[in-house]
């Protein structure tokens, strides 16, 4: 039976422990919403609450009560005497209550009703209250094409993410809610590139996250820093600037300064914890640097994995925020003496990752001999968009990558594609003279030699 007084203390409990510690403000808003609060006065504060966390102001008794005025005094007081150690938790229970409520009034609905067709009203809507999923989103095909007509005729074009690099702006279609992944052998550059997007998303005005999980925030800003004033990590490390690179380090430091940017150490970290905290803090764009050291449950590395992919994926669509997690790829293989450039199946450890991208990118060096070679950036996976390669400068002392230009690329590729074919005439040239060297050409794998490897 429904009981009054227990349904108001469950809002009071969530209220008086969210005021009291606004940690889980961000998850437990996602599951709140003004109508769970049926009386005046909680209503008044899950409003003042939900208020203060959109501005990004802090939570607290004094901050409530300005929100909300002098008379809520004895309100807050007593919402602070009620608080449990698990508000999500009660978040869950005050959603289940609420829809019990309903649920009663529906049925007693039914019993006033005068014949089948109001009957069957009132069913529908006692159905859909059995549906427990918050935030379901329902579009028949007629307002499907209604929408469509109307958004192409009178919306404004959508604002889709920028990465500070031209091909991958015009070709990337990368919307809040959608997953990046960036893919690369070790020393690669994903960091560095990541940092790179990381910094241009944060000038281009939106709120980003940096969640480290093996690298220190102090090494994280001095990336940054030597990227920005282009000055030689090796000598901020040691403390040798010159006069000239002090001037572009303070520059960097002023461009810096007022960046919506967090760097998160975020060691030990679950998804759950990325989430909790992306949310309590109200970010876009969020980057996890990397996936495979999440902490995760699971009997083996590829469920581990695989969960976390998972988990990522769903923290993106459930919430709206982009996130462009980055994961090493499985050491490259060799076809015929040479590594072959990288596909989407060297994500290390699960194929879910590839499953649940909806953008892919690939980095890796242009000289598979040489580490300090430009990097290959391929993007492999482009579910709203073409895919497409480019060929970025590395600089790895001064932590910048920059596109070539555009005639500079394609005499990479040219000189790749010519290595490749002398490559195949060599290997046609030993099947001629060693009958017993079989080789197809027609089914040599993408990527093998002759093929471009992007």
């Amino acid at each position: 039976m429904y009981d009054r007084d227990n349904y108001v203390s469950m809002q009071l409990t969530v209220l008086g422990t969210l005021i009291r510690d606004p940690t889980h403000i961000g998850e437990a808003m996602a599951k709140l919403s003004a109508e769970l609060f049926d009386a005046d006065i909680t209503r008044t504060l899950y409003n003042a609450l939900s208020a203060l966390y959109l501005a990004g102001s802090p939570i607290d008794p004094l901050t409530v009560r300005k929100q909300t005025g002098e008379d809520y005094g004895v309100a807050i007081d007593e919402a602070l005497a009620h608080q449990t150690g698990d508000v999500l938790y009660y978040c869950d229970a005050l959603r289940d209550y609420r829809r019990l409520v309903l649920i009663h009034a529906a049925a007693s609905e039914i019993l006033g009703t005068e014949n089948i067709e109001a009957a069957a009203k009132v069913t529908d809507k006692l159905n859909g209250l059995f549906v427990s999923r918050r935030g379901a989103e329902r579009l028949t095909a007629r307002d499907a094409a209604n929408e469509f007509m109307a958004s192409q005729n009178y919306d404004e074009a959508p604002q889709y993410l920028s990465w500070g690099i031209d091909a991958l702006d015009k070709g990337l279609f990368v919307e809040p809610g959608d997953f990046v992944v960036i893919g690369g052998y070790a020393s690669a550059g994903k960091t560095l590139l990541s940092l790179q997007f990381a910094r241009h998303l944060a000038k281009d005005g939106r709120r980003v996250a940096y969640y480290s999980l093996e690298t220190g925030n102090k090494k994280i800003r001095d990336r940054l820093i030597s990227s920005m004033g282009h000055i030689p990590l090796s000598k901020i490390k040691r403390h040798e600037l010159t006069p000239e690179e002090w001037k572009r380090a303070g520059n960097a430091c002023k461009d810096l300064y007022d960046l919506p940017l967090d760097l998160v150490r975020a060691s030990g970290w679950s998804v759950g914890d990325i989430q909790a905290d992306a949310l309590s803090h109200r970010y876009e764009v969020i980057f996890v640097d990397y996936l495979g050291i999440i902490a995760a449950d699971g009997k083996s590395r590829y469920e581990m994995v695989t969960n976390i992919s998972i988990g990522l994926h769903t923290l993106a669509q459930a919430h709206g925020i982009t996130v462009v997690a980055l994961q090493q790829l499985s050491r490259p293989e060799k076809d015929k003496g040479k590594p072959r450039p990288p596909t989407l199946s060297d994500f290390r450890e699960s194929g879910q990752i590839e499953q649940d991208a909806d953008v892919a990118m690939l980095l890796y060096p242009s000289d598979p001999n040489d580490n300090h070679s430009d990097r290959v950036l391929k993007v492999s996976k482009n579910k709203d968009g073409d895919k497409l390669s480019l060929t970025l400068t590395f600089d790895g002392p001064c932590q910048t990558m920059t596109p070539k230009p555009r005639d500079e690329s394609r005499e990479i590729m040219r000189k790749l594609s010519a290595d490749g074919r002398a490559v195949k005439a060599e290997l046609r040239q030993q099947a001629r003279e060693d009958q017993s060297l079989q080789v197809n050409f027609e089914d040599l794998p993408p990527g093998s030699p002759g093929e471009l490897p992007f």
